[in-house]
């Protein structure tokens, strides 16, 4: 009985052992067969996209061996960019728009004090730096609103003919900014429950300006990627391929960014995937 139980477990060890080395061998073989089943389509430098090659080798120019592109593969081109299959594109939700003339729109946002609050005359004395003069000029409009008086909205205007000063002309190059008064329309500015004709001066006060430019050529803010100096697009060239373009900016709006250099109307740029396009162009360039 017992020489009967020891061969059972012999025989139960033999078939896990089997079965251990059927799971867990075979799929190595499978892997290895299908990568070598893939087509080569030719041989590329990782370092300069555009040596290619039908056999192996190395670059003539840094020497480095030629990498194989498979067929089904992103390869690179010698801009830079990658061409990517319909799945890919899919897989990821790569979006497009086209380059267009649009009416640029941005909110401007400042903050400062409302000074000289009297019964006949008040000012919206806000900070203005040297990124916000693209968008100030003469007869704006301003809407000021207090953290003393919620719920209250007064409006001020950028008035050339105020009996005060409309901006410093002492530049402060310490904080690269400068002083530019609104005229409130509706004074005075009155601060809370406080006692009768309570007015208080350099009470705290945000503005906002809103500035509606013409149409200027123009893509969304999410398709620029700016990698070190240079603002980057990526733009579509048609077959899945996506090619990566620096641009000259002009300003930079709520929702979009003015072109100066680089795109014409037309052209359709990545807004949505640039990122991961991005990243697959690196590691394209990198050779892995």
């Amino acid at each position: 009985m017992k020489t009967k139980y020891i061969l059972l477990l012999l025989v139960v060890a033999a078939v896990g052992g089997v079965w251990y080395l059927k799971t867990h061998s075979s799929p190595a073989v499978p892997a290895m067969t299908a990568k070598a089943e893939r087509k080569i389509l030719y041989y590329q430098s990782s370092m300069h996209p555009w040596i290619k090659s039908d056999k192996p080798g190395k670059c003539p120019i840094c020497g480095m061996n030629l990498v194989p592109v498979y067929e089904g593969d992103a390869g690179m081109s010698a801009d830079g960019g990658v061409t990517l299959k319909s799945n890919s594109i899919t897989a990821l939700n790569v979006q497009t728009v086209a380059v267009a003339r649009r009416p640029l729109v941005h909110t401007l946002r400042v903050a400062g004090v409302v000074v000289a609050n009297s019964w006949t005359a008040a000012w919206f004395e806000f900070t203005a730096y040297e990124r916000d003069f693209a968008w100030l000029k003469i007869g704006q409009t301003v809407e000021v609103s207090l953290p003393s008086v919620p719920g209250k909205t007064y409006r001020a205007q950028i008035n050339l003919h105020s009996s005060r000063p409309v901006v410093d002309t002492e530049f402060d190059t310490a904080t690269g900014s400068t002083k530019v008064r609104a005229e409130i329309s509706e004074p005075p500015v009155s601060a809370g429950e406080l006692g009768e004709k309570k007015l208080f001066n350099n009470l705290y006060a945000e503005g906002r300006v809103r500035v509606d430019l013409p149409d200027v050529l123009a893509v969304p803010r999410s398709a620029v990627l700016s990698p070190g100096a240079s603002a980057v697009v990526y733009v579509e060239a048609g077959g899945g391929h996506y090619e990566p373009r620096k641009i000259k900016t002009g300003r930079t709006g709520d929702d979009l960014v003015e072109v100066l250099e680089g795109l014409d109307a037309g052209e359709k740029v990545v807004t949505t995937g640039n990122l991961l396009i991005d990243a697959e162009t690196q590691i394209s360039q990198s050779g892995n």
